[in-house]
């Protein structure tokens, strides 16, 4: 490989062509790890941090095992690269965790574990904060200048790839439910002569009475014919 094979630039048209060639439905947040380890220079291992809507934090995706496991020790400690970046965005970068004095409590198991550098960067959106990318390598000094940019455009890109994946996914499901439902009114409309909103109403009723959501009512409708239906009424 030439040196200009190696170049910055040349290694972020690799990552846009990898990542933006993919179809939506399969870019998911283990393939981001591996690609980060394959594409980022330096980089032995990766995790990606969320934070849940309760407001834990979890790692979705590692390359390994060792990478889930540092993460988790961050959580556990709430303090960390990963953790801190999470929150305010700043990319967070270690060249020697056995000397490393900014994150007590996590540094020296790190080191422990043959950990020595790691760069933490914040994946997001314009729209949203959708994580912290968790780069580890088992190497002093492992990311460079240049491994920091390609680092950050890898995390730039990913991060819209992973929105678009995210609100396809939930598109596509809100559209299946959409016409689940409208199967199950469908039935109903045939079965008891209801009209459209009519058959809503009956949905909604039952839906409420049952304590269960209103597409999952629909699905077992669908899936039984709407023989329940009688049962509820």
């Amino acid at each position: 490989m030439t040196s200009a094979d190696q170049s910055p630039a040349s290694s972020i048209a690799r990552i846009a062509q990898e990542l933006l060639s993919d179809s939506i439905e399969k870019i998911t947040p283990a393939r981001v790890v591996r690609l980060a380890v394959e594409h980022v220079p330096g980089c032995s291992l990766a995790g990606i941090t969320v934070r849940a809507r309760g407001g834990d934090v979890e790692t979705p995706a590692a390359t390994e095992p060792l990478a889930e496991t540092l993460d988790r020790w961050q959580y556990e400690a709430d303090d960390g690269p990963c953790v801190n970046t999470l929150d305010d965005g700043a990319v967070r970068q270690s060249d020697d965790l056995a000397t490393e004095t900014r994150w007590p409590a996590w540094s020296p198991r790190a080191a422990a574990a043959g950990i020595a550098s790691v760069l933490s960067i914040r994946l997001a959106t314009p729209e949203r904060v959708l994580g912290s990318l968790n780069l580890y390598s088992r190497h002093r000094a492992a990311f460079d200048d240049d491994s920091v940019d390609i680092g950050a455009v890898y995390a730039r890109i990913a991060s819209e790839v992973l929105f678009a994946a995210e609100e396809t996914s939930g598109l596509r499901a809100a559209l299946e439910s959409r016409n689940t439902i409208g199967i199950a009114q469908g039935l109903l409309m045939s079965r008891y002569g209801l009209t459209r909103n009519q058959s809503f109403e009956v949905l909604r009723r039952l839906s409420q009475e049952r304590n269960i959501r209103l597409r999952d009512l629909a699905a077992e409708m669908v899936d039984q014919g709407g023989s329940f239906a009688s049962e509820g009424s």
